[in-house]
């Protein structure tokens, strides 16, 4: 009797401590994964995750960067191609935030120091025109919810090892990998005739790295990114106006950063023949 009461007494305790280590693994691990950031460290795989505790980490983790990044002022699909979704196992895209010192203009010059492990893909960016687009309901309300189009090269960051495979999860929790991403002239909207057309090749100066991708690998087409986004934020009641720009996700096979010049050239944007963004390593 003695034994029993002693084990239930143990079993009590361990309890208490585990309950009590997991009412701290989000504020722990946010702070981690902070310190990597802003130090440029690499991060500790997250065993053990789960899809709301990883969202939680992601929730606190912007909140704790915009002190030094800024606000928010735009926000990301990431894993809008097919084949990505199948190979980690989802069914629709991932949401990321980006804050207003994460985004640079054309032609952008960034360390390569300033990173752990970045890679680049041409995207494309839309701005919000106004609020008109929180309640569109058919494609030509929503586009018409828009102002603009961006040529666009994000620069995102893994943060954790490379030698490990990285799930959902994990890429929830650091935000879906958003570090940097650099903007092109703007497009007015009226001169697009379609999004749905447009092609990209990304290179370097020294014809390495080279890309290329089309408008309509995104989710088959990019509108359906653009209205997966803002029902994704209208339901998470995540702040959208005017001005906020939207990334609609990677065209192009990750290309290795190195020192160099990399260009992304679009054909099918907007009345000119070829519209290009580029930025600069070092």
């Amino acid at each position: 009797m003695k034994f029993r009461f002693t084990f239930l007494i143990f079993a009590v305790f361990a309890v208490a401590i585990f309950i009590g280590r997991q009412g701290d693994f989000v504020p722990r691990t946010t702070l981690a994964l902070y310190d990597n950031y802003i130090k440029v460290d690499e991060a500790e795989a997250i065993p053990g995750l789960t899809p709301e505790v990883a969202l939680d980490i992601q929730k606190r983790l912007v909140y704790a960067l915009s002190e030094k990044w800024g606000a928010v002022t735009g926000y990301k699909a990431a894993l809008t191609g097919e084949a990505i979704q199948q190979e980690m196992g989802v069914d629709e895209p991932l949401l990321g935030i980006f804050l207003d010192k994460m985004l640079l203009e054309s032609p952008a010059t960034i360390r390569l120091s300033s990173a752990v492990h970045p890679f680049a893909e041409a995207d494309l960016l839309v701005r919000v025109r106004d609020n008109s687009f929180l309640t569109a309901t058919t494609d030509e309300e929503l586009l018409a919810g828009l102002d603009q189009v961006i040529p666009f090269i994000e620069i995102p960051d893994r943060l954790f090892s490379t030698d490990k495979a990285l799930n959902v999860d994990m890429l929830v929790a650091i935000n879906t990998s958003a570090r940097y991403g650099v903007m092109g002239e703007p497009i007015p909207m009226e001169d697009i005739d379609s999004l749905n057309t447009c092609q990209v090749g990304i290179v370097y100066d020294d014809r390495t790295g080279l890309q290329t991708g089309r408008c309509d690998s995104l989710m088959g087409n990019p509108v359906k990114v653009i209205r997966w986004l803002r029902d994704e934020l209208v339901k998470r009641n995540y702040a959208l106006k005017k001005g906020h720009l939207l990334s609609l996700g990677s065209l192009t096979p990750p290309v290795r950063v190195k020192k160099g010049r990399l260009t992304a050239i679009y054909t099918g944007l907007g009345l000119e023949p070829h519209v290009s963004v580029s930025v600069t390593f070092k």
